[in-house]
């Protein structure tokens, strides 16, 4: 005669119900945080993978942020060069002009124009960082804001405080970029004409004002080859920012792509598919509720009402 033994049915039932209650409480807890699993120990045969992949995530971060910090600095570079090169220019026209009618008016106040112009793009800061100072980012690279500043400065290099340390950043795993400028080498041959030429104006052969004569001609038509020059030189300075500007961009956009596709990596191994969590969720609950049920029933039971 086969026995039936209530005590172990419920306890097969009471068994049943916790893994029932088990598996409601993980649903819930993926659903929550969006992870399958809430330590390393459960994806334990992609541990070594997940953590290498998270390892490049990080590095991948850390040079978006280094080139994008390169990027505005090259950006500043580059619209302040231009601002160099304008007001070099506009005085170069006038000179031009000048020796072709033989007669020059208000250069002066051109100069000293220009001059504030320039000085103004040199001292540029980025959230109290001197783009132009080197190392010394805490002090404007260059002192004296008008040309009699310029004028009475014994020497040109004088008017320049910023140092010779090129910021540089690691822009990729084996790439180090040097993107800074210094205000030196980007003003002192500029400043030098300016000088020149503002203390000829203000020497015995000037002023540099209405009619010119074959002395002041001659000035100016030297200063017109040193200013062609110095025009070359920043706009050499302009490309070289340019090159290292599209090598940025390249890098950025690398490094996006690559971030893009370790967060799709990474997602894959350790997210959860909430959508499919939910709805074994609501399966396991419906399983739970009729364990409950069946085991309120068994509980219920005695032998007894079938002797």
């Amino acid at each position: 005669m086969t026995r039936v033994s209530s005590f172990g049915n419920q306890q097969v039932m009471l068994t049943s119900l916790m893994n029932g209650q088990s598996k409601v409480f993980k649903d819930q807890v993926q659903i929550t945080t969006g992870k399958k699993e809430e330590n390393y120990s459960g994806l334990a045969s992609e541990v070594s993978t997940l953590l290498g992949a998270k390892t490049v995530f990080n590095q991948t971060q850390g040079y978006i942020q280094a080139t994008n910090h390169v990027d505005r600095f090259l950006r500043t570079n580059d619209i302040q060069l231009e601002s160099m090169v304008r007001n070099t220019q506009n005085v170069r026209d006038t000179l031009l002009e000048s020796i072709a009618q033989g007669q020059t008016f208000a250069l002066d106040e051109l100069l000293e124009e220009s001059f504030t112009a320039m000085v103004s793009a040199l001292n540029t800061n980025i959230g109290g960082v001197h783009v132009f100072s080197g190392g010394r980012s805490d002090v404007e690279p260059v002192v004296g804001s008008q040309i009699s500043d310029l004028v009475a400065a014994a020497s040109v290099s004088d008017m320049f405080q910023n140092d010779q340390l090129r910021p540089l950043a690691k822009i990729g795993q084996n790439t180090v970029m040097e993107y800074g400028l210094l205000a030196d080498e980007v003003g002192q041959e500029v400043f030098q004409i300016f000088k020149d030429i503002a203390t000829f104006s203000a020497g015995p052969s000037g002023p540099l004002s209405g009619q010119l004569n074959t002395t002041q001609l001659a000035f100016l038509q030297s200063e017109m080859g040193n200013l062609d020059t110095a025009l070359d030189n920043l706009r050499v300075l302009v490309a070289r920012n340019g090159t290292r500007q599209n090598s940025v961009d390249s890098f950025i956009k690398e490094h996006e792509n690559q971030e893009v596709f370790l967060q799709v990596f990474i997602s894959d191994i350790e997210d959860v598919d909430v959508a499919e969590a939910i709805t074994r969720l609501n399966n396991d609950q419906v399983a739970l509720e009729a364990s409950f049920k069946i085991t309120s029933e068994l509980t219920n039971l005695s032998l007894l009402e079938f002797l």
